[in-house]
């Protein structure tokens, strides 16, 4: 979200006093307008319109939330409804509300909740980054179950992004996005909001095409130049990861080495996750090790040092 559109809404959202709903709480930790205390603060204030599941709270936390809120959050679910106070007989009435705030009340009236809801697009599956290929699709109708077109419906995504965000329902009461996956592979979830009324739909994310190869020596990664000891072998562990290093299926995984008389690779194991080369020194020098899968190769080079080396140089 915007830096401007996030501070605007965050000052929106302190000068009323309507309970929020979820997306306006996934917005507001989406942006940077309000600090982790202002947002407990506006949360105890204002509470919510929705009842938090785990789901919710989990979404939360993915988005930064810190204790204070979640605390905020599970202490607005316990309390009872507010009374609101009655006003002074002496108060002079309300000035007319813009013609914006009109509009919404007008929705909120109207707007079915049992039935609108998304039609179609839901429940997809792709690639970590990848545009789902099919539209995802909300239709908006009244209680008598007739189309409403011409209200807008605005959409927020967790682990995902929303082509365009807001949008108004066409003469057949619809509106049609884009939704394109985040990069943590799992769940993603869309949610439409009209006016109070808030519909949810998931994904399915995936991991990618592999992109690299990452070669392990206990837990140090190798890349470049490292050095094993002359006198034990050495077992290197190699994963692929797609391009936003969510881990992928490895594929035939095998080693080759430049000059055989210095080290040897005296075995390759793998299965769909991981796999092991193990390296066998046999003289001091240097030369270049090729780790091959995926149909990509990291080139390594590798150094055995004279017997006579003092102290643990294994994949230093």
């Amino acid at each position: 979200m915007p830096a401007a559109l996030s501070a605007m809404l965050a000052a929106l959202v302190l000068q009323g006093s309507a309970p929020l709903r979820k997306s306006d709480l996934v917005r507001l930790l989406s942006g940077a307008g309000m600090s982790p205390g202002e947002l407990a603060q506006l949360v105890r204030r204002n509470c919510l319109t929705f009842q938090p599941t785990d789901r919710d709270r989990n979404d939360f936390r993915l988005l930064g939330a810190e204790p204070s809120l979640l605390a905020a959050v599970d202490d607005c679910a316990r309390r009872a409804p507010r009374r609101t106070s009655p006003k002074p007989p002496a108060a002079p009435p309300p000035a007319p509300p813009p013609q914006a705030v009109i509009q919404v009340q007008r929705i909120l009236i109207r707007v079915s909740a049992e039935r609108s809801g998304f039609v179609s697009g839901g429940g997809q599956r792709g690639n970590a980054g990848s545009q789902l290929p099919r539209a995802l699709v909300f239709e908006a109708r009244d209680s008598a179950g007739a189309v409403l077109s011409g209200q807008a419906v605005t959409f927020t995504g967790i682990n995902a992004s929303i082509q365009p965000a807001a949008a108004p329902t066409d003469a057949a009461g619809q509106v049609h996005v884009g939704v394109t996956l985040g990069e943590r592979i799992g769940s993603a979830t869309v949610i439409a909001a009209m006016g109070v009324v808030e519909k949810q739909v998931a994904f399915n994310v995936v991991a990618g095409p592999a992109a690299q190869l990452v070669v392990l020596c206990g837990a140090s990664s190798l890349s470049g130049h490292f050095a094993i000891r002359p006198d034990s072998s050495v077992v290197l562990r190699v994963s692929a990861q797609d391009a936003f290093a969510n881990p992928t299926p490895l594929l035939s995984l095998r080693a080759a080495v430049a000059d055989a008389r210095i080290f040897r690779v005296v075995g390759v194991a793998q299965d769909s996750a991981v796999g092991t080369v193990t390296l066998k020194p046999d003289q001091a020098g240097t030369t270049s090790l090729a780790v091959i899968a995926n149909g990509m190769r990291q080139y390594l080079t590798v150094t055995v040092p004279p017997r006579v080396a003092p102290g643990k140089v294994d994949c230093r």
